[in-house]
């Protein structure tokens, strides 16, 4: 079988820096600051990273520390490729592969800080959507039955040999080039007829076991409203999202954060079986406890975007002591380091320093760790890297798009099912919104034909307005709690966009055309609108029309707007045209001429055209044909009721089109060249020869 190689990243004089305003000086008079709030903006450059140089080896777990500032999560994002906007300097290597972002990015999985799972799912459900929508290589079975790991949190995971515990000359060489990567490799070969089913099956399992998620593999994720499992299990169940798609890299940011020491301690145990498996784990830790302390093998400390300590965490304590600042025996080091060395004058009791002389001792610390033995140790293993060629197991790797679909489809239906106060709530003002209009307008056609033409015009507007705004409202309440969810998926690879897109559609779809029929079936006899059944089809298919066009505007709110707040401080200024313009509440043929136009683009005028023309159209009323006189005088146009309801689903798909786009533009923001960070491409580089400074000197 074809084995993979461990993975190592090289950064040397690594900077970034973004492009932030430009401060008012401090002597600036009142006057002058309200003159430059009003003037144009100046910006300058804010160097966030320092030319930091080091490296993250494979089969261990490396811990960028440092205080909260210091660009701890700048730099993981950096070298994760998630999106960093700013200007960045400096070379970056994946065994000796010239890399950016955007290459480790093929190669790497991703842990936020916050966990984002959608709430209805279970725990195994999530694992095997990420085993479903980011298959691993069919060749990694996993090295152990479901049955043989252990399933307590209680107990440490199983541990395997470290790639990297020897020593030459001193210096901490990474895995030696002939050592294939356990997370790779083949324990037994699959039994003769296995489908590709059991063999998902088999590798969520193993997931479940090795982070101690068996007792609430059943449960849902739950969330901030429904009560699901606890923070550690969500922790853990985000990183086996990521861990069981067997990639040669992982990257965590802060996965500790929030969680209490007990089960803050069982995540770094499991991170220490994968990185023991040969991954190059790489996560960023607040300030760990001694017990946590002790699994880390490498340590990165940062203070003020410069490096104050890199090397093995055995020799940190030592590096202090020659420094100066020696660690007590039965003193947490990473504590010490906070306490005693990044900010030394507390210790006095003083009052915490000021960002310029935090820089000055930043400066300070820096230039003595340049000077050190073990910055010269990180240099040379800078200089002599990991020369193995990536494997293309080791890519990450996306299913088809029929399968995404497919899947996103099913998963979307079983949200729905699931959401039952939300659907139920749907259901139920469809049948009390057709139930009040019914019983206030009851039997409008026994009235006096005055009533009649008022009660059946604002019946029918009634029913415009509540068809569309309802449909916007649910929809959006709904996009916006799962857009934040799209946009992690989407970014961790699960799928794409249209992937997404269609199964949205696919399911909303049909609730948009459930409901008003609910709706119409209840309102149009409760009217006493004319007892034909081509016009009750008519005035049903207008209802769907219009559910349909607030699907679609309720969509683009959701695209363009990330919270529900802004969506409703902006939803009078897009509602309130479309209501003054409907056709009721103004003459459109007498309204003020330069602004006419607004009807044409108001769904709820064209909705009530049509439900008004479908009612009084040849209507009679003791043998009085009043109908037509009636439309005439309320002058709605001259537009069909068949060309209005083409309308209405015009503008539906004109808001449709603009939903998918402003979602595309918002994947793609911050992505760059899309022809340089094109899959393949990127690919085909780290696949090729090693950088030729590398090369040069074997």
């Amino acid at each position: 079988m074809e084995h993979t190689n461990p993975l190592q990243i090289s950064f040397e004089g690594l900077s970034y820096s973004v492009r932030v305003p430009a401060d008012s000086p401090d002597t600036a008079s009142p006057l002058q600051k309200a003159k430059l709030l009003f003037s144009r903006k100046k910006y300058q450059d804010k160097v966030i990273l320092h030319q930091l140089t080091g490296a993250f080896r494979p089969g261990r777990i490396t811990t960028i520390l440092g205080p909260s500032g210091s660009g701890k999560t700048t730099l993981l994002n950096l070298l994760a490729g998630q999106g960093n906007s700013g200007t960045c300097s400096g070379n970056v290597w994946v065994n000796g592969r010239s890399a950016s972002g955007a290459h480790i990015r093929q190669l790497a999985g991703y842990v936020n800080q916050d966990d984002v799972i959608l709430p209805t799912q279970t725990v195994r459900e999530a694992v095997m959507m990420s085993i479903i929508l980011r298959p691993p290589p069919l060749s990694s079975i996993p090295p152990q039955s479901p049955e043989t790991i252990v399933n307590s949190i209680g107990e440490e995971p199983p541990g395997q040999q470290r790639l990297a515990d020897k020593e030459a000359d001193g210096l901490p060489l990474p895995a030696t080039t002939n050592k294939p990567s356990l997370r790779h490799e083949k324990a037994a070969e699959p039994a003769k007829g296995k489908t590709n089913k059991t063999r998902q099956q088999a590798r969520c399992s193993h997931a479940i076991g090795l982070f101690g998620l068996g007792k609430c593999q059943d449960t849902s994720i739950g969330d901030s409203s429904v009560k699901g499992i606890s923070g550690g299990e969500r922790k853990r169940t985000a990183i086996a999202m990521e861990n069981v798609t067997q990639s040669p890299i992982l990257f965590l940011d802060e996965p500790t954060s929030g969680l209490d020491a007990h089960s803050a301690l069982m995540v770094m145990r499991q991170l220490k079986a994968v990185a023991d498996s040969g991954c190059t784990v790489v996560t960023v830790l607040h300030q760990p406890s001694s017990e946590m302390f002790a699994l880390i093998d490498d340590l990165l400390i940062l203070f003020e975007g410069r490096t104050v300590f890199m090397g093995e965490r055995a020799s940190l304590v030592n590096y202090l002591d020659r420094l100066g600042y020696p660690c007590g025996m039965y003193s947490n080091p990473a504590d010490h380091v906070f306490n005693a060395v990044l900010y030394e004058h507390l210790q006095d009791g003083k009052q915490m320093s000021t960002p310029a002389t935090a820089v000055e001792r930043a400066v300070k610390l820096h230039e003595q760790w340049k000077q050190s033995p073990e910055a010269q140790q990180m240099q040379q293993l800078v200089e002599m890297p990991v020369l193995t060629p990536v494997s293309t197991l080791q890519f990450r790797r996306t299913s088809p798009a029929s399968t995404q679909v497919r899947y996103l489809t099913r998963r979307a239906g079983l949200n729905a099912i699931r959401n039952k106060l939300i659907l139920n709530i749907r259901v139920a003002q469809a049948v009390f919104f057709g139930l009040l209009i019914g019983f206030i307008f009851l039997n409008t056609q026994d009235r006096p034909i005055p009533v009649q033409r008022q009660n059946f015009s604002g019946a029918l507007f009634f029913t415009a307005v509540t068809q569309f705004l309802l449909s916007l409202l649910a929809v959006v309440n709904v996009f916006t709690r799962e857009r934040l969810v799209f946009l992690r998926e989407w970014q961790g690879g699960y799928y794409g966009l249209p992937a997404y897109f269609v199964s949205k559609n696919i399911i909303e779809l049909p609730i948009q055309a459930l409901l008003p029929i609910i709706y119409s079936s209840i309102s149009y006899w409760l009217l006493g609108l004319r007892p034909d059944g081509t016009k009750f089809v008519i005035y049903t298919a207008t209802c769907i029309c219009l559910n349909l066009c607030g699907f679609s505007f309720g969509l683009l709110l959701g695209s363009l707007f990330r919270d529900m707040s802004t969506i409703l401080a902006a939803l009078p200024a897009m509602f309130l045209p479309f209501l003054l313009f409907g056709g009721l509440l103004v003459n459109t043929g007498n309204s003020t001429v330069w602004l006419r136009w607004l009807q044409w683009i108001s769904p709820i005028k064209y909705g009530y055209s049509a439900m008004m023309k479908n009612q009084f159209s040849g209507y009679v009323v003791d043998g009085q044909p009043i109908g037509d006189a009636y439309l005439e005088e309320v002058d709605l146009g001259s537009f069909s009721v068949g060309v209005n309801l083409v309308f209405v689903l015009l503008l539906a798909f004109i808001a449709w089109v603009s939903a998918y786009l402003a979602l595309l533009y918002l994947t793609n923001k911050g992505r760059g060249d899309p022809v340089k960070s094109n899959p393949k491409r990127l690919q085909m580089e780290l696949e090729g020869a090693p950088d030729q400074r590398f090369t040069s000197s074997m």
